[in-house]
C-alpha cells in the first residue's frame, strides 16, 4: 500500500520537532517519518489492521491509532486511516507532547 501524508501529519512532525527542542532532544521527523512508512509498507493488510479505532477532534470518523517505538523512548502515536488502496497519516504524536489547539 502507499503512504501518504496529510498536511496535518507534516505539521504534528514539526511541531513535534519543536517540543523535542523546548527539553533539549535532537529533531527526530525526518527519521520518524521513514520508520512509519517502512512500518506501513511490511503490514499485510488482508490479514489484519493494525491499530484501534479512536475519536479525535476535528478528524474523519475512520480514524485507526497504531503505537510505533523509536528505540527506548515511549511509543509515538500514529493516526492514520485506510482509503482506496493508501494509507493517510494524519497525526503523530507522543505520549507526553501537550496539545496545541
Amino acid at each position: 500500500m502507499k503512504v501518504v501524508w496529510r498536511k496535518s501529519a507534516i505539521s504534528s512532525l514539526l511541531a513535534l520537532d519543536g517540543w523535542r527542542e523546548t527539553i533539549e532532544l535532537q529533531p527526530i521527523a525526518n527519521y520518524l517519518k521513514e520508520t512509519i512508512e517502512y512500518y506501513f509498507i511490511q503490514q499485510d493488510f488482508s490479514i489484519y489492521l493494525p491499530g484501534r479505532h479512536v475519536l479525535v477532534k476535528k478528524m474523519p470518523v475512520d480514524l485507526r491509532m497504531v503505537l510505533i517505538s523509536i528505540g527506548k523512548s515511549d511509543p509515538y502515536k500514529v493516526f492514520y486511516r485506510i482509503k482506496m488502496n493508501q494509507i493517510e497519516i494524519f497525526l503523530v504524536r507522543h505520549p507526553h507532547q501537550k496539545s496545541v489547539e
